[in-house]
This record gives structure tokens, sequence and C-alpha cells, in this order.
């Protein structure tokens, strides 16, 4: 679906001098809908500037602009041309354009994004070159930077299919390389590629299953730190963990963090960068978890959003209630109020060991580019925010955590040892791009103000704040969200009949995609249920269900027997998953025998 245009129905407050500058704005647009760049001279003056390059803020500086693009930055002092027009922001702070370096890109997300000062994305896939170009002017999303998919080799290709895979990818015109997994099964062919990869100018972004053996092979961004993770184990360990013996990978970097410090120093001497998600895979462990979900709601309860899918909201609400798990005794994504004491705290401890991993990334001088992995990783928009929020919680200071949604993700799109060339977005320098976010307060003395947004300019043009019903209209069902839980399915139920009359029975359902939530039914009815695992739930049948079953469907009219000619009464029995997504699985008879006869 192609852009509406302009936003156009106001639901955030916007503060009178930028309505002023809307309005101007508004009157230049071309009927085509793109506002015309009259090459004017804008002075935005007053403000505390942080640039995303300078390790501290720029005090009495002003932007120079000139059409789309930053001009200059006058230090104090420094007369304003006569012919600007000086737009004073006394009393508040600038920050370029937020960048969303890890979006699972759909069509409806753009207007969240630059809502949110996210001017530009970073699409893990193939975009339509006329939407990519649309994107750089358009005001009701972002620029839209994309992989061009992940190039298709297979291990066992000749170097020549490689280099020609590669070759075709490149057709695509990608911002950035998107690898398969880095594993044992995928190492040669990724090295050949990689190669082919990098003297064409680009990084390589992905999964590893052992980042020093992906960055071997010329992984540039490694995507979660699970891949440092695995690398610390033994080999024993490792086999656990994939056999789904442990709650989470996490758990592994406790005791060894001399080897990963070995590890971490050679990536950051190397210019590794890491791209964690760590709101994704950790956020409902955070100490802000439940103003997040709040926030969330609060987004998600405006009347002008009626475009965003109700499945995937709430699993993006559900989320800040869970836990991303990798072993057998429970689903993808527990709720951590469900746990046991023992396995909370088990999470808990991996996740200090996760902040405290990106702590000493940093420290090392490695670099953080955020991202959200929406949208199974978050809000589009809002969600990048909370991921500057997390990096804070690890130990980054609220300036490279702005670094890491802004010049330090820039660099993604700059290519290997920057043959790209500068990035024209991620900082408030000569030459970039005039995207910027003005905020109402402090981004350097808590990260939370990078939310408390005044103004959004993109490409020069300042954004209506705001939401249009129209924006997008779903015309098949929305996808799901990753890790999401559907139906279960029942197998098989133990016993498979009982007797009239006969006292409480304790029922057990083996199957498939049971959860910790998850209701069984009887005749309809829900009952308690205890959850074993996610292959076998319980549940005691009431002595009242078997005294008085429903009518028996097979018997005939006729005379008396003492047998059921073709079968008995069936108590109807299934289980039910909750929302998010969640379902209802097939259904099982329990036969109920009469007392005393037949069998």
């Amino acid at each position: 679906m192609r852009d509406p245009g302009p936003l156009s129905r106001p639901s955030v407050r916007a503060p009178l001098w930028l309505g002023g500058l809307i309005l101007c704005s508004l009157l230049a647009v071309s009927e085509s809908g793109t506002a015309q760049q009259t090459g004017a001279v804008r002075a935005i003056a007053g403000a505390t500037i942080v640039d995303g390059v300078s390790p501290d803020a720029l005090e009495g500086h002003t932007i120079l602009i000139e059409g789309n693009t930053i001009l200059s930055i006058l230090p104090p002092g420094v007369a304003v041309p006569d012919e600007a027009e000086r737009i004073d922001l006394s009393g508040q702070f600038v920050i370029p354009g937020l960048i969303d370096s890890h979006v699972h890109w759909l069509d409806w997300m753009g207007e969240l994004f630059i809502n949110h000062g996210v001017t530009s994305i970073v699409a893990m896939g193939n975009l339509p070159r006329e939407q990519r170009v649309d994107s750089h002017t358009s005001l009701s999303g972002p620029r839209l930077y994309h992989s061009g998919n992940r190039p298709p080799f297979r291990n066992d290709d000749s170097p020549e299919k490689i280099r020609e895979v590669i070759a075709t990818w490149l057709e695509n015109e990608p911002d950035i390389g998107h690898f398969p997994t880095h594993n044992e099964g995928s190492a040669r062919a990724y090295a050949i590629a990689a190669r082919a990869v990098h003297e064409a100018g680009f990084l390589i972004f992905g999964h590893a299953e052992n980042a020093m053996e992906s960055i071997d092979s010329g992984h540039d961004v490694i995507e979660h730190v699970w891949a440092f993770s695995q690398a610390a184990m033994s080999r024993r360990e490792l086999e656990a963990f994939q056999a789904g013996e442990h709650l989470t990978w996490a758990t592994f970097m406790t005791e060894d963090w001399k080897s990963l410090e070995k590890m971490i120093n050679e990536a950051a001497d190397r210019g590794i960068y890491l791209n964690p998600t760590v709101l994704y895979e950790w956020g409902g462990l955070s100490r802000d978890a439940g103003d997040r979900e709040l926030a969330d709601y609060r987004l998600l309860s405006n009347p002008d959003l009626v475009y965003f899918p109700e499945n995937i909201a709430k699993s993006l609400l559900a989320k800040h209630r869970q836990i991303k798990n990798f072993s057998r005794r429970y689903g993808n994504m527990p709720y951590l109020d469900y746990l046991p004491a023992a396995d909370r705290a088990e999470f808990e401890a991996g996740f200090e060991n996760v902040l405290e991993f990106i702590r000493r990334f940093v420290a090392a001088g490695g670099k953080i580019q955020a991202g959200t992995d929406t949208i199974t990783g978050g809000m589009p928009g809002l969600g990048l925010h909370q991921e500057m929020q997390m990096l804070v919680e690890s130990g980054l200071s609220p300036m490279q955590a702005i670094q890491s949604a802004t010049r330090w993700s820039a660099e993604l799109l700059e290519g290997k040892n920057g043959a790209r060339g500068p990035a024209v977005i991620g900082s408030l320098e000569p030459g970039k791009r005039a995207d910027l976010v003005v905020l109402e307060a402090d981004p350097l003395e808590s990260i939370h103000n990078t939310e408390r947004i005044a103004a959004i300019m993109k490409n020069g043009q300042w954004v209506t704040f705001g939401y249009t019903p129209e924006h997008y209209t779903f015309t098949s069902p929305s996808r799901s969200v990753a890790a999401s839980t559907f139906a279960p399915v029942i197998s098989a139920v133990t016993p498979a009949s009982v007797s009239a009359g006969q006292g409480p029975t304790r029922v057990v359902l083996d199957g498939s995609g049971f959860q910790m939530t998850s209701l069984v039914r009887i005749d309809g009815i829900s009952v308690k249920t205890t959850f074993v695992s996610p292959r076998r739930v319980e549940f005691d049948l009431p002595a009242a269900l078997m005294a008085n079953p429903r009518p028996d469907p097979y018997r005939a009219p006729g005379p008396y027997q003492e047998t059921g000619i073709v079968g008995y009464r069936s108590i109807e029995i299934h289980a039910f998953n909750p929302p998010p997504e969640g379902g209802t699985s097939n259904s099982v008879h329990l036969m109920v025998r009469p007392a005393g006869r037949d069998r």
C-alpha cells in the first residue's frame, strides 16, 4: 500500500511555534503530495544539541539548514545569515532522527515509526525500489533501507555458484548483507559469500551459533548476545542446551568471564558491532517492564490506530510479562509469574549476565547498533526508545544509548571499512539530511526523555503528529509474531475410559503445544488444569460428570439390553490456549462405561 501523504489527524500535542511552521510547509505541497524543497535557509537556535558524534552536548550552537540538508553547525558567537529564517528552541534539546537498525518491515508500520522520531529503519527483507525511493521524502513514515533478503547460498555450492548467488542478490540494491545463520553447516559457503559481499562494500549482519567462528568467516554485526554465550560453552554444555535441557543460554555466562572478556576484546578490536535486541529477549525482567506495558497500552488505545492488528497488539503487551525460554519444560514465551521460584531465579541471573556482557562490550570499545527486531521484538517506533532504556539499564550512558540509535547504526549503511561512503543520516553534521527530533527535556539527564518529543523534522520538513485510520487496510489476516503459541493438539487421553459412578479421576492429556496458561474444558466447561510440560497437562475429572454423562448417541429405541451394541456415552474434552494467538485443540472423548457392565 502506498503512503497516503502527510499526516492529517493530530493526536499528539505539538508546540504552537511548530503549528505555524507546518502550516507554511503545507502551503508548499505540490499536487503529487510531495513538499517542495525551496532551498530557503533556516536557523535552529537556542536548543542544546546532541549531534551523535561529539562526546558532549553542544550549548549555544545553531543548526543551519538549507532545503533538506544541514548546511553547518554554527558555534557560539558566529552570526546567523541575515536571510535565514530563525527558529528559537530555547530550553529544548535536539537529537538526530533515530534509526532502528533491525526491523522486519510491514507496510502498516510507517506512522508508528515517524511519530516516535524514528526517521530511518533498516528492513530485513527485499522492499520494492519505488517504495524505498518514495520513503525518503514521505512524511508518513521513515526512510527505508533494506537487506534485499538473505542471499540463498548453500554450503555445498561451488565458489562460482556462490559468487553467482551474490551477484543476483546485488541486483536487489541492498544496503546491508543479511546472511543465513553461521554454523558448522554453513561456514564454508559463508566465508566465500562474505568475501564477495565485502568486495562489493557491504557489512554482514545476522545470527551465529559461535560468534568468534562467524567473525573469522567475515561476520560484521552480531545479531543477539547468544552467539557469544554459545561460543563459551563446552561441547557437552552446548549439546545439552541444544537438546532443550537448559532454560537459557545466558546461564553459561556466569562462571567464565575470563573467556568472554577475551572474546569481547577481540571483537571490539576487530570493529565488530553488536545488535543485542535486549528488549525482545529480556524486557519482561527489566525494572521498567510494567511502565512499558502501560505505555504500549496507551498507544494502542488511540482510536485512530484502528489498523493495528489485534493479534499482534496482544502479543506485544504480553511480552512485558514473559521471558524467552529455550528448554523443553515450557513454551516459547512463558509468563514470569507462573514460573517456579528456582526457574525464575535462573532467568534473572541470566538477565544480569546479559546486561553485564553489553556493558563490558561497550567499555572495551565495541559499538552497539540499537535494533528492536520489530514486529516480534517490540512496538514499532516506541520500541526503539525502550531498547535505548534497556541499554542504559545495561550500563551504557544515555549518550552511548543515543549514539547506538543514531551514528553507530548509520555506520551499518557505510559498508565495510566505509567503502560505501558517509551515511547521510544518523548525525547532525554538515552535509547530512535534516532529520532531527526536538525534545522537551534533557535526554542525557534521563534516557526516558527521548520519549518527550516536541517536534520531528524529516528531510528538512516538519512532521505533523498523529495517525490516520485509513493509513492501511488489511485485506487478509495479519501475520503473527515469531514464537507465537497457537492451538494445542491432543494425541492421547489416559485413562481411555471410566465407569459411571466412580469417584474423582485424574486424567492425563498428551500432545503438543500446551502452555502454562492452557485450560482443559469438559463438555465446554473450563476446569482447573495442571501444566506438566508443553507435551502434557492433567486435570481432575469430577465424579458428577461421570455419574451423569451426556446422552448415549448410539442407543436405538427398543427393549432394554445390558450392553451398548455400538458404544457408550462419552465426555468431550478439549484444551484451550488463551490469547495472544492461542486457540482450541481437537476434541477427544472419554468413554463412560455403565457401572458393572461389559467393557
